[in-house]
Order: structure tokens, then sequence, then C-alpha cells
């Protein structure tokens, strides 16, 4: 159950998204579960990876907890049809320029082309986020419609699959930036990218 507060006052940054997602949960850590076990446990962070952009990586030098602290900006209902779950946007609390604001940031995938990773970045715009969920074990999940696995494709049962297990940790590469960081699978294949560890992530409240 997603325990609701407040949602902060934006500069910029989740603006275009309120209308559709303006209640703020309680603050909680995004924490790795991994049969490895120099992962397991870990708490994702925000990691500067350009201006006022941020990847989710793993950086034991990272303490503050304001770097490892996140929301979940869900619909005005809690309540969803059966078989669904709330969605909503994992956002982060920028800090920063002269003079300082704060600002609400949300997740969203970018993609490239040669790869069957998406790279979830916390950005400064909301027009593109990524929706999410959370289930009841309170595991990361992006809701998938069509099953395309299948000839012809179709829709999945109750019309939508929560994928929690796409999840994976690998040595990145983003403008210059390298980091140990999330991505997300795309497909049913595994990742490309032969440093990746499949993971799941769970929202630990604070």
């Amino acid at each position: 159950m997603t325990r609701l507060l407040p949602i902060l006052a934006t500069a910029f940054g989740l603006a275009s998204a309120q209308g559709n997602y303006p209640n703020q949960s309680a603050p909680f850590n995004l924490v790795i579960s991994s049969s490895n076990s120099t992962l397991n446990g870990q708490k994702l962070s925000a990691c500067h990876s350009g201006a006022a952009v941020e990847s989710l990586c793993l950086d034991s030098s990272i303490t503050t907890p304001q770097f490892q602290t996140f929301y979940f900006n869900g619909t005005a209902q809690e309540t969803t049809s059966p078989g669904f779950l709330p969605s909503g946007l994992i956002t982060w609390t920028f800090t920063g320029g002269v003079p300082e604001f704060t600002s609400n940031t949300a997740m969203q995938f970018f993609y490239n082309a040669a790869s069957n990773l998406a790279f979830p970045l916390i950005w400064p715009s909301a027009d593109n986020a990524q929706p999410v969920s959370f289930t009841d074990e309170g595991l990361l999940a992006v809701g998938a419609n069509v099953n395309d696995a299948v000839s012809p494709p179709k829709p999945f049962e109750n019309n939508v699959e929560y994928l929690t297990d796409r999840w994976a940790i690998c040595v990145t590469y983003w403008q210059s930036y390298g980091y140990t960081a999330l991505q997300y699978v795309m497909g049913n294949k595994e990742p490309q990218n032969p440093s990746c560890q499949l993971v799941t992530v769970k929202r630990v409240y604070l």
C-alpha cells in the first residue's frame, strides 16, 4: 500500500506530469535483490550524469542519504481495477542552482538502437517520464500490455503483465560518464552487455 504525503513544490520537472500523478509517497530507498552477495542489499543512488541528470548507480562512496532517497508520484486514487497496480513516476529531489532551488525530477528510459537495454535516467523534464508500478511485495515493475512472443501477438492475461525481472546492474556509458548502474532489459532475451547481472529492485520505506 502506498503511503501518501503532500507533493513537494517544484521549480520545474514534474509540473507537466502533476495532473496525472499528483500524490507523492513517503520517502524510500531502492534496494537490490540478487543471488550475487556483492550486489544483494545494496542501495541505488542518484549519480551525476550530466546537467541536472542522474543515473541510478551503485557507488559505495555515496553516503549522503539525500542521494539514496526517492519518491513515487502516483495517481489521485490509490485503488485501481482488479489486476491493475497503481501507476506513477520514480522521482528524486534535485538541489542546485544560484540562487539554490529544489525540484522533483523523474525517471525516464533512454534507448540505444544498438542495444537491447534501456537506460533509466532521472531527467529534469517529466514530459517523457516512464510510468512504473510497485507490486504488493514492493518490487519495482514496468507494465506491459501486448505479448508479441506469441503469433499472432495478443494482450496479456488481464490486459497487463507487470515485469519485475527485467532489471540489471551493468557497467554503463552515458555521455562520457561511466557507472555501474541500473538498466532495463527489453524483450525476453538476456542483456547483451556482458557485464550485466539480472536483479530485482525493492522499495524500502525510510
